[in-house]
């Protein structure tokens, strides 16, 4: 309960429309107040004055979540690229992680990932769900899509399309470098998880999707979609 509002008293502030003769509008405002606090919960506010608070409470919240670097589960760095790579990390061992294949920023490893340059950055996500459904209807057909500009940074979001009449995202690529170096790694680690040989692919008319594709087979039909 929130309890009364009542103090035993009279507090003087005030505010008092007035109209003149001349149809002029003033306002007669006392400033004092007395016997209370400035206590929000008793103050009495319109309904967008509410929502102006609300937006006020949250962004003080934000900030001091960010001043005190306080982590969420999703969210365990007030850097993005650190937040990312602790939450990669975090997930090393689980057989549930869904991350298939990690490129840090500022790493160069021709063996591990050959034609990737230092500041590529390269994270491949797909789960046992994604994984089950590309399994069962990945034979039919797959589309390949690209979202460009994701972030601030620049990066661009790959994401792989188990079509089954629906579309249905069977795999995430996430890189600031789609090419088809990029492109034929992140392919190569999603057929270590699948099996599969699908008779149409349907990408635009990026010429690294197709090139990089074979890594499945060659499809009987390439449709392109604008």
């Amino acid at each position: 309960m929130a309890g009364s509002n009542k103090i035993n008293g009279n507090c003087p502030s005030k505010m008092k429309a007035c109209k003149d003769v001349e149809n002029q509008v003033y306002v007669e405002f006392t400033k004092t107040h007395l016997g209370h606090g400035k206590d929000l919960g008793r103050m009495q506010i319109t309904r967008e004055e509410e929502g102006r608070i609300h937006l006020v409470v949250w962004k003080d919240l934000l900030n001091l979540k960010a001043e005190y670097n306080i982590s969420s589960e999703g969210i365990m760095d007030t850097n993005d690229v650190i937040s990312v790579g602790k939450w990669v990390h975090s997930l090393q061992g689980r057989e549930d992680s869904p991350v298939i294949l990690f490129k840090d920023q500022n790493i160069y490893n021709e063996d591990l990932y050959p034609g990737l340059k230092a500041k590529g950055f390269l994270l491949v996500i797909m789960n046992s769900s994604q994984r089950d459904m590309i399994n069962f209807y990945g034979n039919d057909s797959i589309c390949l899509e690209i979202t460009y500009g994701m972030n601030a940074y620049g990066f661009d979001l790959a994401t792989v399309l188990d079509d089954k009449r629906e579309g249905f995202p069977v795999a995430f690529i996430l890189s600031n470098w789609q090419d088809s170096k990029a492109l034929s790694l992140a392919f190569v680690a999603i057929k270590e998880y699948v099996s599969i040989s699908p008779k149409v692919l349907m990408t635009d008319n990026t010429e690294s999707f197709s090139i990089t594709w074979t890594a499945f087979g060659v499809p009987e039909k390439r449709l392109l979609y604008t």
